[in-house]
């Protein structure tokens, strides 16, 4: 597990005695959360893709399936928000160079660009 895995914000739960594997949630997943093994016969799902919008809880025939936040997930706090962890996740996931948004694209900053920066900014305008 690398800098770039974020744990999924929500957690699906399948009770296996509960599910027929009638694929109805698979149908209804716009995100493709959920897809069915046929190596195992059984139904899977890929957490990271969950928004929870609830579709597949309603849906399910036999009330097999709930979604609940996550306990592993960023918490409230008065220091950093959600997007700004985000970030620092991205930015440490480089290497630790910064990285910013400039006209629509993203720049590394290293100590050329810096200089460039610099003279653009001394340049006298016509």
């Amino acid at each position: 597990m690398g800098i770039d895995y974020i744990y999924p914000q929500f957690e699906v739960i399948r009770d296996p005695v509960r599910c027929i594997n009638c694929r109805l949630c698979e149908k209804q997943c716009a995100g493709g959360v959920h897809g069915f093994d046929k190596d195992r016969g059984c139904m899977t799902t890929d957490e990271s893709k969950c928004v929870n919008c609830q579709r597949c809880v309603c849906f399910c025939p036999t009330h097999a399936l709930k979604i609940r936040k996550s306990d592993c997930t960023f918490r409230d706090n008065a220091n950093w928000d959600e997007d700004t962890i985000k970030e620092i996740y991205k930015q440490a996931g480089s290497g630790g160079v910064l990285l910013i948004w400039r006209t629509g694209k993203m720049k590394e900053i290293t100590r050329d660009a810096e200089q460039e920066d610099d003279a653009e900014d001394e340049t006298p305008a016509d």
